[in-house]
């Protein structure tokens, strides 16, 4: 390992066949020639006098010379050891429960946006209340869907995080080294939310991913990549916020960092702010085409569940706390590691300068998240809107480690550094492998309910009103219809024989009564309300409990079914 916590590379034990073009004379040798310490001749002059006839001897014919192939990057065999570790964590969530509501919704979406897409069949308004474009993710999972199964959608989330820890790997070793990449890898492996997307089927997992890749071209675009790295760095921004309209939120922190990382002079200077300008240039013509094609439907949905989001009912003490216990531990070091850079900057000045305030940058980006939700007092999808910022004080983290190591061995010794940053990371990775399990576990298995209500679900007009049907929506969506499904959340009706508009529990209750809803399920957890006022118009009306499933530890799903209708 060198001084700067870079990975020692292997030499080549190959020589140099071939003279560079445009050489000049090798050091030492004199201007007329020869050797000014022992007269000897140059091969140039040798070849300008050629020697006698008689001295001529045949040579074999010189065979084309070929570069040395490059020996692989040091610094990759960490990083695969990272990306081995965190392929195995989140693997082993994905085979531990069934199918999320998110997961069937977006999976179960996608299929309807195929169909409709190749054969025109009608759709669910998805893009008024998706916080993401249904064409998007949804279509992909999908299509994973088709081929692999569940287990294969969620595969594909584990190959998008993969992607990030790469990205997170190869953005800190432009700005850091190897070594503060690889502890940056380690960390973002090490956390929950992370191990936790890795196996969960929605679209958190892509945008994190697109992100990401735009903050890394970002930092290629300071370290000479030019406009290939600031068009895509600006595309990325735009997909990743198409995919899910939260990603939008770190738009201004990846521009930040095109203006403060790298060469470019003090900050002022326009050659830094151009790079960033650039970016946000071409996200907001990407994302303006984008908008004018989708319509009014999109971008309604947009206010509905991003920009105008109604605010949630949980209180500010309640949504820190939980952030600072996904996300909490990594921030703390990522604010040590700002107050280093400060350190630093106030004793060499210079070029240190905005090395300082790219370290705020993304410390920033770590709490936009925790400071959103709180705004708008909301736990609701926090475990995983954490980790878009985490990735960002990843970067800090890992320099913050490398400084570590390398002051470590200097006084003591290499073996004193690397057990001191295990120290930290290893905990972290305890911890995030605990609460992955716990966030993996919020949800009942659906196995036997989905197994239980199947035999009385079929193609046809025959309605549903089933408590987040979205799972075994996505389980029978070969013998059922999307239009027969419905949710408790929002029933409209219009009365037949008044015409009157009727929504709410009025809806469900005048709909039951006249047994337009074939099978009820109630399982008295999201709207308990309204499960406990239809429970009493269900028994008037005559509907029949077929079966009780259990529904985790403390729950149980309740399926009736109306006067006449059985199995099929």
């Amino acid at each position: 390992m060198s001084a700067d916590g870079r990975w020692i590379r292997p030499e080549s034990t190959r020589r140099p066949v071939l003279t560079p073009v445009g050489a000049g004379p090798a050091a030492g040798v004199g201007p007329g020639g020869a050797d000014p310490q022992t007269g000897a001749r140059t091969a140039a002059q040798a070849v300008a006098q050629p020697e006698p006839a008689s001295r001529r001897r045949r040579r074999p014919t010189a065979r084309p010379a070929h570069p040395p192939r490059p020996a692989l990057r040091a610094d990759w065999l960490p990083l695969l050891a990272v990306l081995l570790v965190q392929g195995a964590l989140s693997y082993h969530l994905i085979l531990s429960n069934t199918a999320f509501i998110d997961e069937g919704t977006y999976i179960y979406s996608g299929y309807q946006e195929i169909a409709h897409l190749r054969h025109g069949s009608p759709v669910a308004t998805y893009e008024t209340f998706f916080s993401g474009s249904p064409l998007i993710y949804p279509v992909v999972v999908a299509l994973a869907d088709m081929a692999a199964g569940l287990t294969g959608t969620r595969l594909l989330s584990l190959a998008f995080m993969l992607s990030g820890t790469v990205a997170v790997h190869l953005t800190t070793r432009r700005l850091h080294g190897s070594l503060a990449a690889f502890c940056a890898a380690a960390a973002f492996v090490a956390l929950g939310p992370s191990q936790f997307l890795g196996g969960l089927a929605t679209y958190d997992a892509m945008a994190l991913a697109l992100l990401a890749w735009a903050g890394y071209f970002a930092v290629r675009l300071t370290t000479g990549g030019g406009y290939p790295s600031l068009v895509l760095s600006g595309l990325l921004l735009a997909l990743a916020g198409c995919t899910k309209y939260a990603a939008l939120l770190w738009v201004p922190v990846v521009a930040g960092v095109a203006v403060l990382a790298g060469p470019g002079g003090p900050l002022r200077s326009w050659a830094r702010w151009r790079r960033g300008m650039g970016i946000l240039l071409v996200f907001a013509v990407a994302v303006v085409a984008a908008a004018l094609a989708a319509g009014e439907r999109y971008i309604n949905g947009f206010n509905h569940t991003t920009l105008k989001r109604a605010l949630g009912h949980d209180s500010y003490s309640y949504v820190a706390g939980e952030a600072a216990r996904w996300v909490g531990a990594l921030l703390v070091l990522a604010l040590i590691g700002v107050v280093t850079q400060l350190l630093t900057a106030r004793r060499r000045g210079g070029e240190t300068w905005p090395r300082f305030w790219l370290a705020v940058l993304l410390l920033l980006g770590g709490l936009l998240a925790p400071v959103n939700h709180i705004r708008i007092h909301t736990w609701l999808s926090l475990q995983k809107h954490v980790d878009f910022g985490a990735w960002f004080a990843c970067v800090v983290v890992g320099a913050l480690l490398a400084q570590l190591v390398l002051w470590l061995r200097q006084r003591f010794h290499l073996a004193v550094g690397v057990a001191v940053a295990a120290l930290v990371i290893g905990p972290l990775g305890w911890v995030g492998t605990a609460q992955g399990r716990e966030m993996y576990g919020e949800w009942s298995n659906s196995e036997s309910f989905v197994a239980a209500l199947k035999p009385y679900v079929v193609k046809g007009d025959d309605r549903y009103l089933i408590e987040n049907y979205n799972v075994p929506a996505y389980y029978l969506r070969e013998q059922s219809n999307w239009q027969q499904w419905h949710d408790l959340v929002a029933v409209y009706r219009r009365d037949p024989a008044t015409g009157q508009q009727q929504s709410g529990v009025p809806a469900i209750q005048a709909g039951i009564t006249a047994h337009e809803w074939k099978v009820v399920v109630l399982d008295f957890t999201q709207t308990a309300a309204t499960d406990k006022a239809i429970q009493p118009t269900l028994k008037a009306a005559g509907y029949k409990v077929v079966d009780v499933v259990k529904s985790g530890e403390h729950g149980q799903y309740t399926i009736y079914v109306a006067p006449g209708y059985g199995k099929k």
